[in-house]
């Protein structure tokens, strides 16, 4: 339920309103119009990845009974690296903040300057998601291989 709720509103809810492709000033000024919005993009991003690690032991522990070294993989792509990537590049979305913030050590930079370095983060991010994305899906190739081997799921509850 807290993964069908937080993740779609940090990854497609909040970009959606906020971010206007190829428009650094357009993007920057919702941003600083809506700052709550942008920081609960960012909580709706972590949240997912703390459930997510939990969610990886659990199914660890249900399927290592069956291939260790499946359960293993699960784990490994599922929760040891798709994690800490997503949680280290929401800090490209905390430094777009802190760009579009005002503080006193970026004011060398104008404006336009600070916009376009604040759209770089975001455009990081997205970045930084496609790499992510990567293992969200390598997890789900051992969790197939452990659901179809395990016995204990039923392959198919139709009747002839």
């Amino acid at each position: 339920m807290i993964l069908g709720v937080t993740a779609p509103i940090g990854l497609m809810y909040v970009p959606g309103k906020l971010i206007v492709s190829g428009d650094a000033t357009a993007t920057a000024d919702r941003i600083r119009a809506s700052e709550s919005l942008f920081r609960l993009g960012i909580a709706g991003e972590l949240i997912p990845q703390v459930v997510g690690i939990f969610v990886a032991l659990a199914l660890y522990r249900l399927f290592k009974g069956v291939n260790k070294t499946l359960a293993l993989q699960l784990l490994i792509f599922g929760s040891l690296v798709s994690v800490p990537i997503t949680m280290l590049n929401v800090l490209n979305n905390v430094a777009a903040l802190v760009v579009l913030s005002g503080v006193d050590f970026l004011s060398v930079f104008d404006q336009a300057q600070l916009d376009a370095l604040a759209y770089l983060f975001i455009r990081l991010h997205g970045l930084g998601l496609d790499i992510a994305s990567i293992f969200w899906g390598l997890w789900l190739f051992p969790f197939g291989l452990l659901v179809i081997r395990c016995g204990f799921i039923p392959a198919s509850s139709a009747t002839s």
